[in-house]
Formats: structure tokens, C-alpha cells, sequence
């Protein structure tokens, strides 16, 4: 894995820097995956994914999945389901093997719901924020080292819904993360609009209030085009919430974070599916990498504050 995560890191292209109001955007360009895997969003879409509670009563913290594909599925860290009980984050990322069912680690986002609002779960269309997953992912490795599970902590994730509904001064019934995104879409628009996608472009740093937040990579530029705008929004609605405040994280730019990780020491774990899943941390950064037939498919390291 070292030697994957690092060959990725020195073979990065820096793409053009996007900047609107406090939050600025540059692009990635890295070594395209040989992989063939569908998104969730597209397995939901051609019917050929389930997601359901485990039975009638339901379990916050876990999910059935149903992949009736013969591709393998992917599942984002952070992707957001919504229906059934109460909607949910995915834990970590997870690839679901061709014709198969797994039993997958999830978190609450709508903490004042417990009650069937449809059999299966749907597509939300919007991820966690990336202050929820910066703070999940600190959890779950945890978790991990703890006792080999990728759990949360829910009190957490709903804290962190409760201060991103407050920031933004959105309400909503059932605490629900995903209303906050409804409530202010036009100001997510907004900021949307002034960030493009450039071409071969599968990975972004992003940097608010002038500090660096967060670096992610996906494994090919089609694949990440996908996910491009629901991740420009995680870091969006974060982003409005911190336009009054001041810097409180101080210095840390790409370069030296990507030394960070290549110097920094990995764990490795059995994923949910098929790979390996590697957990980076130190006392500046937060990390995890999903390595599967020696490619990276995903990586996502966020600024510890």
C-alpha cells in the first residue's frame, strides 16, 4: 500500500485553482484506476441494487445491501441514503462484490425519525458534510484499532448535523442533514457554479477561510465526475457556515501535507468487501485509503482542527 499511496502522490498534476468568497478549489489530476466498478447512484437508478433495513425493527448502525449487478459496487465514505427508517451516511468506502449481499456499517443522519417512510432506501444525492466525515472517519479508526469495527459515533454525527443547521439558520422536523441541504441549495448553487470540472480531473484540495480542509482522490476522471458535485457541496455548506469566522487552524499547504502522509505510519484492515482498507493519522491529519487489485480507489484525508 505505501508504495501505491506514494507513486499516487508524486505523480499528482496540480489543475487550475478556483476561488469564490472564502472557499478555494484546485484541482487533481492523478494516475487514472484500472477498474471497472458502478456508483451507487447508477446501481439505484437501473434497479439493480437494494438497500434495506436488516428486518422489520431496523438497526441504526448497519444496512442491508443487495448488489444483483455483475459489476462490483462502490460505495463512498460519506454517500447519503434516504427512506425507510431513518436516512444514513456509509461508514466507510466499501466495494460490494457481483451478485451478492453484505451487511454494511452506516451512521444516523435524521436523528428524529425511527419510522418507515418507505420499504427501501433511495438516493439522496448529497454526502455528509465534510465536517461530519472528518470527524466519522476520526471515529471509526477508533473504532477500529478498539475492536475491529467500523463504527461511529452517532452522538457525533448528530452534534455536527445540530451546529450545521444552526450556522446556517435551516430547520428541519426530524434533524434530518439532508433538509439543510434543501433549505439552502440556492446558496450551494451559488457557490457550485464558480468551481468547474476540468478535464482528466479525479481528485481536489480544498481550502476554507484561506486553511487547507480537505484532499480527495477517486480512482479515474469518469468515475469522479460523478461524485464531483456532491463533494464540491460537502465542503459548500461548511464553507457558508464559517464565512464570518476567522482562521484558527494556521499554516499547513498541499506539499507539506502530502509529505505528512508519505512519512506517516499505516494500519491496515479487512474492508466490509473486497480490498483493504488503510487508516493515516497523525496529529495534523486525518486519512483513510481503500486499496483493492493494487489500486487506489479512494482516498480522503481531512485537517484535524
Amino acid at each position: 500500500m505505501s508504495d501505491v499511496i506514494n507513486s499516487i502522490l508524486d505523480e499528482i498534476k496540480v489543475l487550475n485553482e478556483q476561488t469564490y468568497k472564502n472557499m478555494t478549489v484546485i484541482g487533481l489530476n492523478v494516475p487514472n484506476g484500472d477498474l471497472d466498478l458502478m456508483s451507487l447512484e447508477i446501481g439505484l437508478d437501473m434497479g439493480l441494487v437494494e438497500i434495506t433495513e436488516l428486518n422489520e425493527e431496523g438497526s441504526v448502525n448497519e444496512v442491508k445491501v443487495i448488489n444483483n449487478a455483475v459489476t462490483p459496487l462502490l460505495l463512498l465514505d460519506g454517500e447519503e441514503i434516504i427512506g425507510s427508517k431513518q436516512n444514513r451516511i456509509v461508514n466507510t468506502t466499501i466495494i460490494i462484490p457481483a451478485k451478492s449481499e453484505k451487511i454494511i456499517p452506516v451512521s444516523c443522519t435524521e436523528k428524529g425519525r425511527w419510522h418507515y417512510k418507505s420499504s427501501k432506501f433511495h438516493y439522496s444525492n448529497h454526502m455528509a458534510t465534510s465536517r461530519v466525515r472528518r470527524d466519522k472517519q476520526i471515529s471509526v479508526s477508533q473504532s477500529l484499532r478498539n475492536d475491529n469495527s467500523f463504527r461511529s459515533k452517532q452522538s457525533e454525527v448528530w452534534d455536527n448535523i445540530a451546529l450545521t443547521e444552526d450556522n446556517l439558520k435551516v430547520n428541519s422536523k426530524s434533524s434530518a442533514l439532508y433538509d439543510s441541504y434543501v433549505q439552502r441549495g440556492s446558496d450551494i448553487d451559488e457557490y457550485k457554479s464558480k468551481f468547474r470540472l476540468d478535464e482528466n480531473q479525479n481528485g481536489i484540495i480544498v481550502y476554507i477561510n484561506g486553511e487547507l480542509v480537505g484532499f480527495e482522490i477517486i480512482y479515474n476522471s469518469k468515475r469522479y465526475g460523478e461524485y464531483h458535485s456532491k463533494l464540491l457541496e460537502s465542503y459548500i455548506i461548511d464553507a457558508i457556515g464559517k464565512e464570518n469566522e476567522e482562521s484558527v487552524m494556521g499554516d499547513l499547504n498541499k506539499d507539506e501535507l502530502f509529505n505528512k502522509i508519505k512519512e506517516s505510519e499505516r494500519e491496515s484492515y479487512d474492508s466490509v468487501g473486497l480490498g483493504v482498507d488503510y487508516r493515516l493519522e497523525d496529529e495534523e491529519f486525518t486519512g483513510s485509503v481503500m486499496i483493492y487489485d493494487d489500486n487506489l480507489v479512494n482516498a480522503s484525508f481531512f485537517r484535524k482542527v
